[in-house]
């Protein structure tokens, strides 16, 4: 039995070689075919792409099954500021609001998620320093008829102190056909031990899709448990201006999250109690546990160019 044990192991980890592999080699052909090398220097290719698959239960629903794709490419020889980066999401891993996890990007830029999204986008690096970072994007959904959207967002990270870490974000966003719109992130995270960190955030987002103010704001406190594990426990309140009393949804959860077997494979376990705003102004409780596995792949690749 041991010996199915590892060797099934070896096999999974050959396969996971080999697609790391294949996958790098497509994105250096991407990068040769629209790079050119105009000088003697060092150019760096990569690529870092999270695969998640999620099983939920949620009370009144039964069990549903989603899976996202998130992926980042650099390609310097094309240019050194540039990033592809490609999301896709089947269903939402869960159902209720968080806050936004991609200003500006469709799909990841409400606390509503939509249902499914597949996109592509473009960035452009104006500004990349230790403290802030500055970029430009445009992309597509691929849908029918396709719809675009441009972005513009800007990071800033402050340390005050010992203890504290200020984090801003805005971001200036237009898609087609929804229109303009505006995100604010603001957070505080304070490190209460070497391995526990509290941190507040809010965020805030206008766009003449929603025509109101859609907001959230949660506090959470994160702790390593072991270099392999941490666990996270949440709570948060969201809401739109367009309503009464502006509140929509509270909620609490808790993530265990531990990376086992391989360093590239990871699974999370989030049991969840929500309580959504019914359509008579009462607050219902919902409970739900959300499993989900992670499987990462990355690569790059370093090499001197000489001019042509």
């Amino acid at each position: 039995m041991a010996e199915q044990v590892a060797a099934l192991g070896r096999r999974a980890e050959e396969t996971h070689d080999r697609l790391e592999r294949g996958i790098m080699q497509q994105v250096l052909r991407l990068d040769d075919f629209f790079g050119k090398a105009n000088n003697l220097k060092e150019q760096h290719t990569a690529y870092q792409l999270r695969w998640r698959n999620s099983l939920r239960w949620q009370q009144g629903s039964g069990l549903d099954v989603g899976s996202t794709l998130r992926a980042n490419l650099e390609l310097s020889r094309i240019n050194d500021r540039l990033q592809l980066a490609i999301s896709g999401a089947g269903k939402p891993d869960q159902t209720t609001p968080t806050l936004p996890e991609d200003p500006g990007n469709p799909g990841f830029d409400r606390t509503l998620r939509n249902t499914r999204i597949v996109n592509t986008e473009l960035r452009y690096q104006l500004m990349r320093t230790a403290q802030a970072n500055l970029f430009l994007g445009t992309g597509f959904d691929l849908a029918i008829p396709p719809e675009f959207f441009a972005r513009a967002r800007y990071q800033r990270l402050d340390r005050v102190g010992q203890y504290y870490l200020l984090h801003f974000g805005e971001t200036i966003f237009v898609k087609n056909p929804d229109g303009f719109g505006e995100t604010t992130e603001l957070s505080a995270e304070r490190s209460l031990d070497p391995k526990t960190l509290a941190r507040v955030a809010l965020s805030g987002t206008v766009s003449q899709e929603i025509k109101a103010l859609e907001w959230g704001t949660e506090l959470s406190l994160l702790r390593e448990l072991s270099p392999k594990s941490a666990v996270t426990v949440t709570g948060g309140v969201y809401g739109n201006t367009s309503i009464d009393d502006w509140v929509t949804n509270y909620r609490v959860l808790a993530t265990y999250r531990r990376n086992f077997l391989r360093s590239w494979l990871f699974y999370e376990l989030e049991p969840q109690v929500a309580w959504p705003r019914r359509e008579d102004g009462r607050f219902s409780t919902t409970f739900s546990v959300t499993v989900r596995l992670e499987i990462v792949f990355q690569g790059n690749e370093r090499k001197l160019v000489p001019p042509p």
